[in-house]
């Protein structure tokens, strides 16, 4: 679920892949302490600076080249972890840009240096250690770094649009609400008074994701939150998420997941419970 390596400055350079063999269900957080590293995607190339942060969304393939003498901090985790970690909050939808989109912050050494690096060793400990290992801990040091990393974006660079921000609330708002119901896309259009080209149009141009993605993410958060953290039977969960057969609910998780229900809580668990040395993945088995 989530990969993380120290880069320490060296006489070595290195190269992570994104997007692609190994790598392709994780997305790539970079956070730059010395030197610069440049971003290799669709021919062109970014230069990531000193005290600088690069979001790379999942999917997109794309090669970070770390130069020799570059120390920095390189992340990734797996899709099924974003809801979580962008939460259901005020900030939730914010988080949900930073992640949607190439983000590329400019340099801020006062920010990374205080709300950024000290949260690194943080994520490592809760990894390593045995009797931590907390999925709800790990999304919670990953939001506070998403936060900074969004306090040091301009408001050009999240192309904040004031009218989507509103409409994009008020559907998140919606769908807290109705999730359960197994509301449709066009019931939440009639609460919004929108057609479901224009909720479609925000929600693509802000957040690169249907409306209908956006939905389901929430109903997998707890489906996911349940299937892990209680003993619920598959039929309990289907039943509280408002599914009128579970299995339903079953091929909903497996198209969501690539596994059953059962599968996924026996994966997951069996995962939390393994040593650190397979949990907590660097990075240098990408291609």
């Amino acid at each position: 679920m989530l990969r993380l390596e120290v880069v320490e400055p060296s006489f070595r350079p290195r190269t992570y892949a994104a997007g692609q063999g190994t790598s392709a269900q994780f997305n790539l957080i970079a956070v730059v302490r010395r030197g610069s590293a440049t971003l290799q995607v669709n021919d062109e190339a970014l230069q990531v600076g000193d005290s600088s942060v690069l979001v790379l969304p999942h999917g997109v393939q794309a090669r970070l080249n770390v130069p020799a003498g570059t120390g920095a901090w390189i992340i990734g985790f797996a899709r099924p972890l974003q809801s979580l970690v962008t939460g259901t909050g005020p900030e939730s939808l914010m988080l949900d840009t930073v992640l949607s989109r190439l983000t590329l912050t400019p340099a801020n050494q006062e920010i990374v240096e205080s709300s950024i690096l000290p949260l690194l060793p943080l994520l490592t400990q809760e990894l390593n250690d045995p009797q931590k290992r907390s999925q709800t801990a790990v999304a919670a040091l990953l939001r506070l770094l998403l936060i900074a990393t969004s306090r040091m974006l301009t408001r050009s660079g999240l192309a904040d649009n004031r009218n989507d921000t509103h409409i994009l609330h008020r559907f998140r708002q919606l769908v807290e609400l109705g999730y359960r119901s197994r509301k449709t896309v066009s019931g939440y259009c009639m609460d919004l008074n929108l057609t479901y080209d224009r909720l479609n149009d925000i929600c693509q141009r802000n957040l690169q994701r249907t409306p209908l993605s956006l939905i389901q993410q929430r109903i997998l958060m707890d489906a996911s939150t349940r299937l892990v953290q209680t003993d619920e039977s598959i039929q309990s969960i289907a039943n509280h998420l408002g599914f009128s057969d579970p299995t339903k609910f079953s091929h909903f998780v497996k198209r969501a997941t690539g596994v059953s229900p059962r599968q996924y809580r026996q994966m997951t668990r069996k995962e939390e419970d393994r040593q650190a040395s397979t949990v907590l993945q660097t990075f240098s088995d990408w291609p």
